[in-house]
């Protein structure tokens, strides 16, 4: 069993990144704009396409077990925006073997994080009982051609 853990910089960084988008820092412009833009808050690194494509993802509520985990060798992944909290596993890069370990995180409702290369993870888990949407951030056609997908052979229950 696993437990599920606050995201921090410091608990996630093996892994990637993440936004609080009511929390990123100073606007471009004046504080007092009506519209405050800020720029260049989470990068990705791909080298299969110089293209990205937003993905809708619908979550509906599953039993908080980790089955399945996949790994991109080329590319980072970002998702978030979900209307809801959702949970996510991540296992620390290094080969095509699947770890024994991993750490469960929450995704506040509309945050979004960044998945390095390597880092083993799947889809999230909806907290509660209702689906939640959101987005997956990826080059064209990721799931076909730089996604190496298994399933566990010990399911992890995710405790809360």
């Amino acid at each position: 069993m696993v437990k599920v853990e606050e995201l921090t910089v410091a608990a996630f960084q093996p892994f990637g990144t993440f936004l609080n988008p009511n929390d990123c820092g100073d606007p471009v412009g004046s504080k007092d704009d009506p519209v405050q833009f800020f720029p260049d808050r989470v990068l990705m690194q791909f080298s299969a396409s110089n293209y990205i494509a937003m993905n809708p993802l619908v979550i509906n509520p599953r039993p908080l077990v980790i089955t399945h985990a996949e790994i991109h060798e080329r590319t980072e992944e970002v998702f978030g925006g979900f209307t809801k909290d959702v949970l996510f596993h991540v296992g620390e890069p290094g080969s095509k073997t699947p770890p024994a370990e991993y750490k469960v995180f929450r995704l506040p409702a509309g945050w979004w994080v960044r998945i390095k290369r390597g880092v083993w993870h799947h889809g999230p888990y909806v907290v509660g009982e209702e689906p939640t949407t959101g987005m997956v951030v990826l080059p064209p056609h990721t799931y076909t051609n730089d996604c190496y997908l298994v399933v566990l052979d010990q399911p992890i229950n995710i405790q809360l």
